[in-house]
């Protein structure tokens, strides 16, 4: 083991790229990346979030104004005891 250690010594490494420059790079293109993934996530999962909940409750006025009934044999978030 000990000569590929010695062998891997000898490689020479070049230097880093200057500080300030390499930084800024690499914030940006990781800044770029979180940005569209933040928008996709928006786009897939939010809009169809809100689109879905308001539908519902335009579907729930529709049928109030039809029927003067609101949220009848909906089902409900647990058993209420009392009218609680």
């Amino acid at each position: 083991m000990s000569d590929l250690f010695e062998q891997l010594a000898e490689v020479p490494v070049p230097p880093p790229p200057p500080r300030p420059v390499f930084d800024r790079s690499l914030h940006q293109r990781i800044n770029s990346r979180l940005l569209v993934g933040q928008l996709v996530d928006l786009c897939v999962r939010g809009f169809a979030f809100a689109l879905w909940h308001f539908f519902r409750v335009a579907a729930e006025a529709g049928r109030y104004t039809l029927t003067g009934k609101y949220g009848e044999n909906r089902k409900t978030d647990g058993p209420r005891k009392n009218g609680r």
